[in-house]
């Protein structure tokens, strides 16, 4: 009980960092005719790296509360998962990062599908590219904001945990 009772941080972090993975993390966005269409991917569905630091996160929480039981692996296990959770979010900042910009040619335009039969606004999955231009916008979504300030919030748990057991 003494454990629930001083992981209780961790793991309410742990499900804001579960929750906020099933946001929004990238947005699609097209003119339609009348008006516009979106399209939106949780962090499951965007991106390989984002869903295996979100792994990573719960993980860590999961580290962190068993370091909390007593034991000789408990302070290395609650340091350890503070290292887990800051290296998953270095993951989830560095792969928006990475997402590339739309390179148009000269007098080039978009098209509207692939040779796959993707249709606009479809969100192919480690297949993200940031795109503003008239009709069409792809850009991360607020999931990403969210998920990172999960992420820190558990970092800080489990930072809180480690130095005071």
């Amino acid at each position: 009980m003494n454990v629930i009772r001083r992981g209780w941080s961790i793991g309410a972090a742990a499900l804001l960092v579960a929750g906020a993975s099933l946001l929004p993390w990238f947005r699609t966005g097209w003119a339609d005719g009348d008006g516009w269409d979106t399209n939106t991917a949780t962090a499951w569905t965007s991106s390989t790296w984002w869903a295996i630091a979100v792994i990573m996160c719960l993980l860590a929480a999961g580290a962190g509360l068993f370091g909390l039981r007593p034991g000789g692996l408990g302070a290395g296990l609650r340091w350890s998962a503070v290292g887990l959770a800051a290296t998953a979010a270095a993951v989830t900042v560095v792969t928006w990062v990475r997402i590339p910009h739309l390179v148009r040619g000269g007098g080039m335009g978009w098209a509207a599908a692939g040779a796959e039969s993707r249709d606009v606004g479809d969100i192919v999955r480690d297949d993200l590219v940031l795109i503003r231009i008239d009709g069409l916008t792809q850009q991360v979504g607020w999931g990403v904001y969210a998920g990172l300030a999960a992420m820190v919030v558990l970092t800080a748990a489990l930072v809180h945990r480690a130095l005071r057991p």
